[in-house]
């Protein structure tokens, strides 16, 4: 008999599973980081990331390299991938980084995986809630309590978040701020400001 040939088969994890995992894993990180004094690294043009974020991407990364090890990541805190090949993982490991610094909850952890020209999988976590929206390129889902829901868009929901945070590359034609002062729209929807410290 072939070696290996009484040993039963391992369901191989999907890329949805290993975003998830490396996001879980994040935002365990961030979670025990959360309130205490971090430190800040600076980068550039005001901006900056803390521990948290660095501790983060380097745990992503670990995850991604272990489950995908041909696979590119480029990353927000630590760049690019010399070879990242035809499949890259794009992570951005604490998305609000400043909103985490003031001890604010709005942030998520994000890992896409992009195949030639196409996004196929994308994970976004909430580190406080627990709630994991993810998708495998064909539906999408919201994970609570390690259950999976289909999200279905539906015309019931009246509440807009609006980013109005800069830069805003699409200014010339789209501006978030000329919707408030939009009767119609205002008229329709409730629309909410968060604000970012």
């Amino acid at each position: 008999m072939p070696n290996g040939a009484n040993r039963p088969r391992v369901a191989l994890e999907s890329d949805a599973e290993v975003a998830i995992r490396a996001a879980d894993a994040a935002c365990e990180v961030i979670r025990r980081s959360y309130g205490r004094a971090i430190e800040r690294v600076d980068k550039s043009d005001g901006d900056f990331a803390t521990e948290a974020d660095l501790a983060a991407e380097r745990v992503i990364r670990g995850v991604l390299r272990e489950a995908r090890p041909d696979d590119g990541v480029v990353g927000e805190e630590y760049g690019a991938d010399e070879d990242a090949g035809s499949r890259t993982w794009l992570v951005d490991p604490l998305c609000g980084t400043m909103n985490y610094a003031v001890r604010t909850q709005l942030v998520a952890v994000d890992i896409d995986l992009r195949a030639g020209d196409d996004v196929t999988t994308a994970v976004s976590a909430d580190p406080f809630s627990g709630e994991v929206f993810w998708t495998g390129g064909a539906e999408a889902f919201v994970r609570r309590d390690g259950r999976d829901e289909p999200l279905v868009p539906g015309p019931g929901g009246d509440l807009v978040d609006l980013n109005l945070d800069p830069p805003f590359p699409n200014a010339v034609s789209f501006r978030a701020a000329r919707m408030l002062m939009d009767d119609a729209f205002t008229g329709r929807f409730r629309p909410r400001v968060v604000p970012r410290h």
